[in-house]
């Protein structure tokens, strides 16, 4: 890449100085302006110094002959210089092909960047998915991401390849891309619980009052359809908190220390959010909002 920027740049500086460059032929004109000067010249010696007139037309003679004999043989009439818009079509097709090498080079880096991700897309999955594997960094986060949009081009009903993209997109605050990847998931993979729970956790944590009122109604349909567990409750007690329904988050939370060992340490946390809620709901019913 760097070779053709290097060629790319010095073609165009070449093209450039012979555009700028003086083409006339000035020495040609200096060497004749000099002649022409020498023979007023010596033309105005002749007059002055000799006064025989038939010796002074000899001397006349000659100085013409060696004026000729300067001139050199074969010199052509004076050409019209060439206008130098006639190499506007080269250099436009210099850029062309220089734009083009560059573009078609790159795109093949491109390519071949992109089917290394690919082919290390698998590694990068089973470490994501081993906890006792060394974490992924960010850049390693992203290439997962990337190998598996790749992959979904081939396979894009892939419910578990959606899902991972979801996950991964949310990691890397890509919010609109998070929620695209668990929606096809989801389509795709309906009666999922876990899958479920991953996408209303998303949608009720969103800034978007309607993805949030959504993922609530998701929670909801999990409770009702027999998915009572701690993270079920936990997450629509967040969203019914936020969005100041305060004796649905209470009720929430009451069901969840219902659910915990006395001697979990998350009972205390429990606590004192239901005492914050029910502070709230006072507040709330005292001023009326």
């Amino acid at each position: 890449m760097m070779l053709l920027t290097t060629v790319i740049v010095l073609s165009l500086i070449a093209l450039s100085a012979m555009l700028l460059a003086p083409w006339s032929s000035r020495g040609e004109y200096d060497r004749d302006a000099i002649n022409q000067a020498l023979y007023r010249d010596r033309l105005r010696e002749l007059n002055g110094d000799v006064a025989n007139e038939q010796e002074r037309a000899q001397l006349v003679e000659e100085l013409q002959h060696t004026l000729l004999q300067d001139i050199p043989v074969g010199a052509k009439a004076q050409q019209r210089p060439l206008n130098r818009w006639v190499l506007l079509p080269g250099v436009l097709l210099l850029v062309i092909v220089s734009l083009g090498v560059f573009w078609k080079t790159s795109s093949v880096n491109r390519v071949q960047e992109l089917q290394q991700v690919v082919a290390l897309t698998p590694d990068l999955m089973k470490r994501a998915l081993d906890p006792d594997a060394e974490p992924l960094t960010i850049e390693e986060v992203a290439r997962l991401g990337l190998g598996l949009r790749s992959q979904l081009e081939t396979q894009p009903d892939n419910a578990q390849d959606w899902w991972m993209l979801g996950r991964i997109a949310g990691l890397l605050n890509n919010y609109d891309m998070s929620v695209q990847a668990f929606a096809k998931a989801f389509q795709f993979d309906p009666k999922n619980t876990d899958l479920a729970l991953d996408y209303a956790d998303l949608l009720s944590r969103s800034t978007d009052p309607r993805d949030s009122q959504r993922g609530g109604d998701m929670l909801r349909e999990l409770m009702n359809s027999g998915s009572t567990n701690v993270r079920v409750l936990s997450l629509l007690a967040f969203n019914a908190y936020e969005a100041q329904r305060y004796q649905d988050a209470i009720d929430a939370w009451q069901m969840m220390l219902k659910l915990l060992p006395q001697n979990d340490t998350r009972r205390a946390v429990i606590e004192r959010s239901v005492a914050q809620a029910k502070a709230s709901l006072s507040v709330q019913a005292t001023t009326g909002k």
